[in-house]
């Protein structure tokens, strides 16, 4: 007997961790029970229970994530995040602003498009090919440095570490540019005056 009433158990506990979803809380009050695929600045993408379609809703219309982990993150009143403003006052998203310091803090894997940027710079213009291409893609996520692997599977976290990874390595690539640009004019004016000096 008690080995069927530890299995009833057992078999209700496997149903209710399968049955479990992610519940977005609207500021209507309504509850959509789905799984949340990704939070970013602007939407919550997610694929609503029995359905297989992704969907994405405004992130200005919900209040609330619950993950089934039993994390719960309570949006911004506007929702609306300005690209590169974490300020506190625009976001309640404790997470989303843990990944942006982070990021801050560890995210290092710039160096390398930065040095690139800077050497190809100085044969200018042909520089600003490879400046641009690296500016505008994502750092790969081996090159991101972070040091959590479980905040990293967290979707508001990913978004705030990835988002601010992105800012630092564009504009860490556009000063490899600029310097290798300052370095080619550099070397343009010395070069025309020695050529000066010699008639």
């Amino acid at each position: 007997m008690k080995n069927w009433s530890v299995l009833i158990i057992l078999w209700y506990a496997s149903i209710n961790s399968i049955v479990a979803q992610d519940i977005i809380t609207l500021h209507t009050g309504k509850q959509l029970k789905a799984k949340i695929v990704h939070l970013d600045a602007k939407d919550v993408t997610f694929i609503p229970e029995n359905q297989p379609d992704t969907f994405r809703i405004a992130r200005n219309e919900v209040n609330t994530l619950h993950y089934r982990s039993g994390i719960a993150i309570q949006l911004s009143e506007n929702g609306v995040l300005v690209p590169g403003k974490y300020s506190s006052g625009g976001i309640s998203d404790s997470l989303f602003l843990r990944g942006v310091a982070d990021a801050s803090n560890y995210y290092k894997g710039y160096r390398s498009a930065k040095i690139g940027t800077l050497i190809g710079s100085i044969y200018f213009p042909l520089g600003l090919i490879p400046a641009i291409a690296c500016s505008s893609a994502p750092p790969k996520r081996e090159n991101l440095d972070y040091r959590d692997e479980e905040l990293m599977r967290n979707p508001s976290y990913f978004s705030g570490y990835t988002e601010k990874a992105h800012e630092i390595k564009r504009k860490k690539v556009w000063q490899g540019f600029a310097i290798g640009t300052g370095i080619f004019f550099g070397i343009m004016v010395f070069s025309s005056g020695v050529a000066i000096s010699t008639f």
